[in-house]
């Protein structure tokens, strides 16, 4: 009995808690976006969906036995999932780079549990593996939550700096 009063107790407060989010608030006569709606607008690590990578990063559906990156600019992909601890850790260093070097190089990230199918096509075994790539080369990986040096020093290469 205690436990069913104080599950419903708990799903109310996330219920009442979670009341808010999608609508717009007044703030001194203006209409303004919330505070989730802003923060979306700031986001410097796109998450990839299968399609999404087909169409920005490789076609490998087109060309199964070649490389052929599909980007402009040189990228860093990180493949994780959200219980890894590891890769909560390397999510902030990701983020710091991916402001720091916006519009140089395109960040995205690419949740291992939802693509599955993605992962196993670019034989993601072990969380965090971060792929870097950059347009005429063979992609290079890295697994393991590293420092933020040793992203920035592979980043600087991409980069030729």
């Amino acid at each position: 009995m205690r436990k069913t009063a104080l599950f419903a107790i708990l799903a109310m407060m996330i219920f009442c808690s979670c009341g808010n989010s999608g609508k717009e608030k007044k703030d001194n006569g203006r209409s303004t976006a919330t505070d989730s709606l802003s923060i979306e607008s700031k986001v410097f690590v796109k998450q990839l969906s299968y399609r999404d990578f087909i169409r920005k990063v490789w076609d490998f559906e087109k060309y199964p036995d070649s490389f052929a990156y599909e980007g402009k600019l040189p990228c860093v992909i990180d493949f994780y999932a959200v219980w890894c601890g590891p890769c909560r850790k390397l999510m902030p260093t990701i983020e710091k780079l991916a402001e720091e070097y916006d519009g140089r190089v395109s960040f995205y990230k690419v949740d291992t549990d939802v693509e599955q199918k993605l992962a196993t096509i670019l034989k993601v075994r072990n969380i965090p593996t971060v792929y870097f790539l950059e347009e005429g080369k063979q992609p290079s990986y890295s697994v393991g939550a590293k420092d933020e040096i040793y992203f920035r020093t592979k980043i600087n290469q991409m980069l030729n700096e």
